[in-house]
């Protein structure tokens, strides 16, 4: 006993065009309608995303954060800490990073360290970590 499974598109009036799923028995020519997602005529293919490896950085001056790689960039998770400061031999470049931040609303001081609100995408590893920690980094080695 065979069946055969097959789609027939109709158009509807009000609707405009629909489908739909049959079962054909080859030895008595009945059909039958199907739910299309239980015979298998439709497949839901769920896509299982890839979860970035998360790696965190903590420094001694207060950074306490998270991130993950996407692609060439690097983000910074939300609820991640910067240092409330930085030090005196950090680059212009991510004293002014921080100020944009800042002055966009992204962070906020809590308790003596500087809150992120959205993830934020860096242009590297290291310049996060310059940013985050508030002075030198050397690359993007502190992120574990």
């Amino acid at each position: 006993m065979t069946k055969t499974q097959f789609v027939k598109r109709i158009t509807h009036p009000d609707y405009g065009e629909l489908y739909q799923f049959f079962e054909l028995d080859e030895a008595t020519r009945i059909k039958t309608l199907v739910d299309p997602f239980d015979t298998g005529l439709l497949l839901m293919a769920v896509e299982e995303e890839e979860l970035p490896e998360i790696l965190a950085i903590t420094s001694k001056r207060g950074a306490d954060a998270s991130g993950y790689y996407a692609g060439n960039q690097f983000v910074v998770q939300k609820g991640s800490k910067f240092a409330a400061s930085t030090s005196a031999k950090c680059p212009k470049k991510y004293v002014k990073l921080r100020e944009k931040l800042i002055l966009d609303g992204l962070l906020i001081p809590l308790h003596n360290q500087l809150f992120l609100l959205e993830d934020y995408e860096f242009e590297s590893a290291r310049a996060a970590m310059g940013t985050l920690i508030g002075g030198w980094a050397k690359g993007p080695h502190g992120w574990k």
